[in-house]
């Protein structure tokens, strides 16, 4: 080697060990002005509902802690006040998925489902599903069109119970415009609807499932992984101030979360009925029978079921326009906190 080109080098070396040395230096202080500002606040929706585990997981084991963040829980009494919130900027990070979500993306708002919180999954084990009186699950699975057509359907004609059953229906030749619906909000009172013969069929969740099993009041009928597998039934929404952030704070709170859903699949651990059972007022002894959702590996979800929603909503009336899975899904916050 020459030696003007040995000189060249050598300085190529020492300046390029300059630069890493004052980048170093100017990280440091970046991430040492993050400490001195303090954790950043954020308000989640969560609500104390089993299907909200990995979000009080997360906080009573310090995950958001441990990414900088001080994450406050907002409860509201009607899941449509969560959406006006969202946009308003009072929170910043949503739980509640309506077709209020749908049209909001519809008109342009900034509104984005990043993680999933539990899919449908056959498994063996239902988390959601309909239910009927004890014994009459063959009877109704052999009734003709006409007979169905005078069943009571305890669903909500505005969400995705309505769509579950819109798509078992189908087989039916009918649609969910040609059946009778009743919609109580209240799982205690769908269970002494369907116990009291005012209710045919209802859709519900766990615990109610075990609960109505345990009293004798319905059994499952048709687990809702069985006409829609693989979709995601509860997911987590980003709005206008997260998504308009520069910085890694999106990222920074899904990485917590992932840390919860990892502990949260570990099942009826110690530590996790602790936590649930403080949140939620359910006895340990009815977590461990009754099912969990499974939430999907990386809580990455299937986007092309919300896309199918949407469409079902909008031929219902129910949503202006039917929206596509890049509208409606956006996976880069997940991938950047998967990232080692």
């Amino acid at each position: 080697m020459s030696e003007p080109s040995r000189s060249l080098r050598l300085i190529f070396v020492r300046s390029a060990l300059v630069f890493l040395v004052i980048f170093s230096f100017a990280g440091g202080a970046v991430r040492d002005a993050a400490a001195e500002e303090g954790p950043v606040k954020l308000r989640v929706t969560a609500l104390p509902y089993f299907s909200f585990a990995p979000l009080y997981i997360a906080d009573a084991e310090g995950y958001f802690a441990d990414e900088g963040l001080d994450v406050e829980f907002v409860r509201f009494q009607r899941n449509a006040d969560s959406l006006p919130a969202l946009l308003r900027g009072d929170i910043d990070v949503d739980t509640i998925f309506t077709v209020g979500v749908l049209n909001a993306i519809a008109r342009g708002e900034n509104i984005r489902v990043v993680a999933a919180r539990g899919s449908l999954t056959l498994n063996g084990c239902a988390v959601d599903g309909f239910l009927v009186r004890p014994d009459r699950s063959e009877k109704i699975a052999a009734m003709s069109s006409d007979e169905l057509r005078k069943l009571t359907f305890g669903v909500d004609k505005t969400w995705v119970d309505s769509f579950f059953l819109h798509q078992w229906l189908r087989r039916r030749g009918l649609s969910i415009d040609d059946v009778k619906t009743e919609y109580l909000p209240a799982p205690p009172a769908r269970v002494e609807a369907l116990r009291q013969g005012s209710l045919d069929v209802t859709f519900i969740s766990e615990p109610w499932i075990t609960r109505a099993a345990d009293s004798g009041a319905g059994e499952l009928w048709v687990p809702a992984a069985e006409v829609a597998p693989g979709f995601p039934l509860s997911m987590v929404n980003f709005g206008p101030s997260m998504l308009s952030r520069t910085d890694d704070v999106g990222a920074r709170f899904l990485r917590a979360y992932l840390r919860a859903v990892a502990q949260y699949s570990e099942g009826t651990t110690g530590r996790n009925l602790e936590i649930l059972s403080a949140v939620t007022k359910l006895e340990p002894e009815m977590m461990r029978r009754m099912c969990w959702s499974v939430i999907p590996e990386r809580a990455m979800l299937e986007p092309q079921g919300l896309a199918d929603f949407s469409a079902w909503a909008a031929e219902q009336g129910l949503a202006d326009r039917a929206l596509t899975v890049e509208e409606i899904w956006e996976p880069r916050f997940l991938l950047e906190a998967s990232r080692p």
